[in-house]
């Protein structure tokens, strides 16, 4: 049997990593730990696998790659989002896809917390003058008494719920689904987007990248924002609107963002987003833990074991007919 990790690039396995060991087991490893350059050499890397490990969002497992592998069966994801998947060529391909959604939990929402305090309190300004022999005040804000704002309330917000709360703030929330009980449970109160745009001092974007949640936070989003609040996205880049948010920020109209992920990563060096003072950026890292990098390595094996077994988990597609497996 052959498994293939058409994209580890930046590496997150090593060829000797631990968490291999079940699919070396059970046959070869082909991994991959450059950047694939074309679609077409994104095909060849795994050409004749049964199972890959999707580790990078820049690789798109469009409807002509899986057409190009009718020996792949199974897809799984190192992290949450399907975004650069078509979940519905997968499905009419008859290829699962999994992904793992509790992997990167803990670790993302714990940086998610860090963002908020770091841009609440001009941390990162105050740090570069201090190492440039300023010693600059630069005033931030009490989170105590003030609101945070859930835009989304998956298994991250479900984490970081506590630590807001522990924080003294009041606690709003949106969601596509509207779970009434989750929001009772996590102490927050459910309204609309715009009534949680317009009263919340911090905003966590906290959904997947769909259709219905691309450039969710866009220009006549940021404009109902108190201009004293600030964003923070360690969700998808493509939920914000990068082009409305940099005018927002350099008008003065919110306060500030605190960003980990972007609509093209890496993000580039002439991204207009790193000239702004009043913005804390991450390299899409709020997963990069020591124990999230472990978890992040081992859930997909276990997702590929399970399928194996006949018991897929964290499936995000129908699973194929039993004749296409």
């Amino acid at each position: 049997m052959r498994f293939s990790i058409p994209d580890n690039f930046p590496v997150v396995y090593q060829d000797d990593h631990p968490a291999l060991a079940p699919l070396r087991a059970r046959g070869e490893v082909a991994l991959h730990s450059t950047r694939h350059q074309s679609e077409t050499e994104l095909i060849e890397r795994m050409r004749g696998a049964t199972a890959a490990i999707n580790v990078r969002a820049y690789s798109k497992f469009t409807d002509a790659v899986f057409a190009a592998l009718p020996e792949l069966k199974f897809v799984t994801v190192m992290g949450t989002g399907t975004d650069n998947i078509d979940l519905v060529a997968a499905a009419r391909r008859g290829v699962v896809v999994s992904n793992t959604p509790t992997a990167p939990t803990v670790s993302v929402a714990e940086h998610t917390l860090l963002m908020t305090l770091a841009i609440a309190k001009n941390l990162i300004p105050m740090h570069n003058a201090l190492r440039q022999g300023q010693w600059r005040h630069i005033p931030g804000i009490e989170l105590r008494g003030k609101t945070f704002g859930f835009v989304g309330l998956g298994i991250i917000a479900q984490e970081l719920a506590p630590a807001i709360r522990a924080l003294g703030m009041r606690m709003v929330g949106w969601s596509l689904t509207h779970d009434t009980r989750r929001a009772d449970r996590l102490g927050v109160e459910l309204v609309a987007l715009d009534d949680l745009l317009r009263r919340s001092d911090i905003i966590s974007l906290h959904l997947r990248a769909s259709d219905r949640t691309r450039h969710i936070i866009g220009a006549r989003e940021l404009g109902l924002m108190k201009s004293t609040a600030y964003l923070v996205n360690a969700g998808r880049g493509a939920l914000v609107d990068e082009g409305a948010l940099y005018e927002t920020l350099t008008a003065g109209r919110i306060a500030g963002a605190a960003i980990d992920v972007f609509q093209t990563e890496p993000l580039p060096a002439n991204s207009p987003l790193l000239t702004l003072d009043n913005v804390v950026v991450t390299p899409h890292v709020a997963w990069v833990t020591d124990r999230g990098i472990e978890r992040m390595a081992i859930h997909p094996v276990e997702n590929i074991t399970a399928f194996l077994e006949g018991r897929p988990k964290f499936v995000v597609t129908p699973a194929p007919p039993a004749d296409r497996r």
